[in-house]
């Protein structure tokens, strides 16, 4: 088979949940042809909106937010929304680049791809069997408009939330979050700290701020280390040059700071820490969730991260709080609290989905 995979560089988890698909479908001998659904309209537009995206939740998350609240007010399945025909120029594109070059499915991992399959859909344009996957634990704005043949959901849960803005049941999939098969292989923990040239004995904080480094990290990193007198703090700053040079400048001289830039080794820090500070990003979140890792969720981006860290923490898969002291004294007792961290693990154990890629390759193969 021949999978076409439509993903958006606006973030990180988008291209994550999507690099987890292409993986899996390689893995069982298919062809997989990742894409970035704006680049169909030119690679400057892709670049604009993708930077302004990422600027924006990463400088002005309350901006971010206030977006957010608008988009959710102007959702309605009554009639299709703007973004529906911003996205039509670059639909039939898609459509151009279909017939020239025939495929077996298409997995989608964002709106936007989404939204111009969707017109296609309407027009009657011949399409294969067509997946869109949800990439945070709650129904974003705008997913009244989609005509898609599947929608893949993080849990089971969500499937009253997606059909009350008016999805099709039966075309619901409560499959999970794509993610590597690296985060579901077995390593301990000592493994991987020797792999990662980590101390072996003393407790390991890691703090991450999703792909892009969001978030308050240096504040955070320097009221941690005042709390940690025992122990090391990893810092992965993702694609956030600035940040890992500010980062540098800070703690270059400190020997308790681990400071990490971009990097794909997240799967051996997350088994190498005892305790996990992140923002709650949907792609983060999943592979901490399938990683089996004590989990603190940081403070989120206003708008979809803020259901996700509502959802983790109803589910006892998370904890969160509102004030950097807080979230710092709950990750510590947390640290030292070996039956609390095992409850948490054994909750995260029975929310996880593993094997969704595996799944959602199977439903297009006809298999699931």
């Amino acid at each position: 088979m021949k999978i076409l995979i439509l993903s958006c560089n606006t973030g990180g988890g988008h291209n994550t949940a999507a690099k987890a698909m292409k993986e899996e479908i390689e893995r069982q001998g298919h062809e997989a042809i990742l894409m970035d659904y704006l680049a169909l309209a030119n690679q400057t537009t892709s670049n604009i909106i993708s930077n302004s995206y990422i600027n924006m939740a990463r400088y002005s998350p309350h901006f971010f937010g206030m977006i957010y609240r608008t988009s959710m007010v102007l959702s309605t399945n009554r009639h299709l929304s703007p973004l529906y025909y911003v996205n039509i120029p670059i639909a039939k594109r898609l459509e151009a680049w279909l017939d020239e070059n025939p495929v077996d499915g298409i997995i989608m991992t964002h709106l936007f791809a989404m939204e111009g399959l969707s017109y296609l859909k309407r027009r009657g344009v011949d399409l294969p069997v067509n997946v869109a996957i949800a990439t945070d634990y709650t129904c974003q704005p705008f997913w009244e408009d989609l005509e898609c043949d599947y929608y893949i959901l993080p849990h089971e849960d969500l499937i009253d939330e997606y059909a009350s803005r008016g999805l099709p049941r039966e075309k619901l999939r409560a499959f999970g979050i794509p993610v590597s098969s690296k985060f579901s292989r077995e390593e301990n923990r000592c493994d991987a700290r020797k792999l990662l040239n980590l101390p072996e004995e003393e407790p390991l904080f890691l703090v991450m701020g999703g792909s892009m480094g969001s978030g308050h990290i240096l504040t955070f990193t320097e009221r941690l280390l005042d709390e940690v007198k025992n122990g090391t703090i990893a810092v992965i700053c993702g694609s956030n040059q600035k940040l890992l040079s500010a980062m540098e400048e800070r703690f270059g001289r400190e020997p308790r700071v681990r400071l990490i830039g971009f990097t794909n080794d997240v799967a051996n820090y997350m088994s190498a820490c005892d305790v996990l500070y992140t923002k709650p990003g949907g792609l983060t979140s999943t592979e901490a969730l399938v990683r089996n890792v004590p989990l603190i969720h940081t403070a989120p981006i206003p708008g979809c991260e803020t259901e996700n860290s509502r959802f983790f923490a109803e589910h006892g898969i998370s904890i969160s709080a509102h004030s950097i002291e807080e979230q710092i004294r709950y990750g510590c007792d947390l640290a030292q609290n070996a039956a609390i961290q095992h409850e948490m693990q054994r909750r995260q154990s029975k929310n996880a989905h593993p094997d969704a890629a595996q799944r959602i390759l199977a439903l297009i193969e006809g298999r699931e």
